[in-house]
């Protein structure tokens, strides 16, 4: 009796830890080539309203079932890039780049009237998202990295929202002034101490002197003739 107490004991206690281990694989395991995802890009919660225009969406990494991990897809093979280093925090900028400088096409996201765009049916991995044309009124977006599936609150999801953030466009003003159509006037120079009164008196005083040298001339020679 008592050997099939104990034999009931551990048949449950098996049972129990079984089931943690399955509860617990399941939280972090899933199978890529049997799961698709999502993405849904609401913009219109942004200061500005979008109407129209687009984004480019890659695939950087994608799923691998064998190594339970990402792996580089092979157009960001030469990015610069590992998969471990797919979120550093300058990862998109330099993802966004090689993109640009590759040319590399992506997947074009249509944003509809009300500031939404989704994208359906995409394979487990890593995408990056950039934009080359701003939307009217404001400033372009900034390249970011979307994981499928994303991980909240320890559950995965594969239908993923984001909202990117939108800034206005900061007008810049590049406008010249006119030129004035015054002709600018010198300032008053300063006085330099000069003044007029002596040209007068030097007048006055060069002409005694020239009638007293011929008076003084008129009388040498009248001495000269008497003598």
């Amino acid at each position: 009796m008592l050997r099939k107490t104990l034999c009931r004991i551990l048949c449950c206690i098996a049972i129990l830890c079984l089931t943690a281990t399955s509860v617990f694989a399941s939280g972090w395991w899933f199978n890529g080539s049997d799961q698709l995802g999502s993405i849904r890009f609401d913009f219109s919660e942004g200061p500005v309203p979008v109407h129209g225009g687009s984004l480019e969406l890659y695939q950087v990494a994608r799923w691998n079932d064998e190594i339970k991990g990402l792996e580089l897809c092979e157009a960001f093979a030469g990015a610069g890039v590992s998969a471990e280093e797919l979120f550093a925090e300058d990862a998109a900028t330099k993802l966004s780049a090689y993109a640009m400088l590759q040319e590399l096409e992506g997947r074009e996201v249509e944003i509809d009237e009300n500031g939404v765009g989704r994208v359906e049916e995409l394979p487990l991995g890593v995408y990056l998202t950039r934009q080359e044309h701003a939307f009217p009124g404001c400033e372009p977006i900034l390249p970011a990295l979307i994981s499928i599936p994303m991980e909240v609150e320890h559950s995965w999801i594969f239908d993923v929202e984001a909202a990117p953030k939108l800034e206005p466009l900061i007008p810049v003003t590049s406008e010249v002034p006119p030129p004035s159509s015054t002709v600018p006037v010198p300032p008053d120079l300063p006085p330099t101490g000069q003044v007029n009164w002596p040209i007068p008196l030097l007048i006055v005083v060069g002409s005694f002197l020239i009638l007293l040298g011929l008076c003084l001339r008129k009388e040498r020679k009248s001495h000269e003739n008497e003598a």
